[in-house]
């Protein structure tokens, strides 16, 4: 090889170490990205495991306040059907 050929195999060189550089210096901007959104997504997973918590100590809440209506009206039931009862006997044993 000529000295001329060395500096134009040189020069390609360079120029192709330059571009890989470039290339390089792309991907790591994308894999920060990456990274960042995975870590985002770790974080929203946590919040989500929370919130779905909450919503499930809702629904029992929410259950326990249904049944206390209900509740309320057996006792009620069971009062008025004793006080008839007592007042039956009442008038029996009178």
């Amino acid at each position: 090889m000529t000295q001329t050929e060395i500096e134009v195999t040189l020069a390609e060189h360079y120029k192709e170490i330059g571009s890989l550089k470039r290339r390089v210096d792309d991907v790591e901007r994308i894999v920060d990205a990456v990274h960042s959104l995975a870590m985002e997504m770790a974080r929203q997973t946590e919040e989500i495991k929370h919130m779905n918590e909450s919503i499930r100590r809702l629904n029992q809440d929410v259950a326990e306040l249904k049944e206390k209506p209900a509740a309320r009206w057996e006792n009620l039931i069971g009062a008025l059907i004793g006080a008839v009862a007592g007042a039956a006997a009442a008038l029996l044993f009178k």
